[in-house]
């Protein structure tokens, strides 16, 4: 048998691995910043900033689009470009990565929840099992029982099923997250960071809590309802902060979710500015306007009845926010916390997934 070798550049293979790590990098920043438009942080590169980082970096815009194809983060013919599922998975793993830091596999999470975690009842109910589950709930004589019934010579993983538990440390959670113009008011950037946090959160609670469910809400003028998958797409607009609605949509949501840990976890840098009254837009910019903070206060009021928990994240620094906020959490039962913009993940994490404070 003949062998052939060849010299390897060690130094050059290194090289090699840094561009392709800092085109890695410099894609998913860029994803966020121009709210996951491809066809867009491509024609950046083209710019005079783009130029420059790119002969910092050392790499040429062919590189760089290169490396997006083998990796498969994005597709579609040149002027329609777009993120690939992979693309958006990837975005959301980097996030995660980057405000909670690297998750060791099989890392036991600690919900901070309301309710005193145990594993609950069975139901006597069988169903498919799923990634998640424990061990201990596999039927084994069931699964046995249709690995026969299919003629298979062992268990596959189709074969089997658990025993239902009533979930005693679940939780249903709603974001919502504000997009309202003063996100990014004067230069400051506010919902890029809160962009981050929400698709790292939704990461976190894919790999280590897949019975919770997650429903992400955007704020404004009014809400709408968002996909996991559409949070690289989103952007704050001419918007005023109608957090009264917000919080019924939440109410409304949680309400009908089966998990007994229900919360709220808000990010927000604005007091409440606009109301619906009997179907109309009411708008007051001006200090706290009494009927729009009576009506979101009353909302707010509804959260310990129904069992739902409230958890504010201030990302800006405002005498009525701050003032509003205080009587919100008082009427909710709730908690507040002042968050900059780059600790605002690491808050996230502490406050919903950590311990609760003694």
């Amino acid at each position: 048998m003949d062998f052939s070798y060849q010299h390897l550049d060690w130094r050059e293979h290194a090289n090699q691995l840094t561009r392709e790590r800092l085109i890695d990098e410099l894609f998913r920043e860029l994803m966020l910043a121009v709210n996951g438009q491809v066809e867009a942080a491509l024609r950046w590169l083209d710019t005079p900033q783009g130029r420059r980082m790119r002969e910092q970096l050392g790499f040429s815009r062919e590189d760089f689009e290169k490396r997006l194809n083998d990796r498969k983060v994005i597709s579609g013919k040149p002027g329609e470009r777009k993120l690939t599922q992979r693309g958006e998975r990837d975005l959301r793993a980097s996030c995660l990565e980057n405000v909670f830091g690297k998750l060791k596999s099989g890392a036991k999470g600690d919900h901070a929840t309301n309710r005193a975690g145990r594993f609950g009842e069975s139901t006597g109910v069988l169903r498919q099992w799923q990634p998640g589950d424990e061990s201990r709930d596999i039927a084994y004589r069931d699964s046995m029982l249709s690995a026969l019934r299919q003629g298979h010579r062992g268990l596959e993983e189709g074969d089997l099923v658990v025993d239902e538990r009533e979930d005693a440390t679940s939780a249903a959670t709603v974001m919502l997250i504000d997009v309202s113009h003063s996100m990014t008011l004067y230069g400051e950037d506010r919902i890029t960071p809160a962009k981050r946090v929400a698709m790292a959160f939704a990461e976190l609670q894919a790999r280590r809590y897949p019975r919770d469910s997650l429903n992400i809400l955007l704020f404004g003028d009014d809400v709408q309802e968002v996909a996991v998958k559409d949070l690289p797409y989103i952007s704050n607009g001419p918007f005023h902060t109608n957090t009264c609605e917000a919080l019924r949509r939440a109410a409304e949501i949680l309400i009908k979710k089966h998990q007994p840990n229900k919360r709220v976890v808000m990010i927000t840098d604005g007091k409440p500015s606009a109301l619906f009254v009997k179907g109309e837009l009411m708008i007051n910019s001006a200090g706290l306007d009494p009927e729009i903070v009576t009506a979101t206060l009353k909302q707010g009021a509804r959260y310990p009845r129904l069992g739902i928990e409230l958890t504010v994240f201030m990302v800006a620094t405002d005498a009525y926010l701050e003032r509003f906020i205080a009587r919100l959490v008082e009427v909710s039962r709730g908690r507040a916390f002042r968050a900059t913009l780059g600790d605002l993940g690491q808050q996230v994490l502490s406050q919903i997934f950590g311990e609760r404070p003694r």
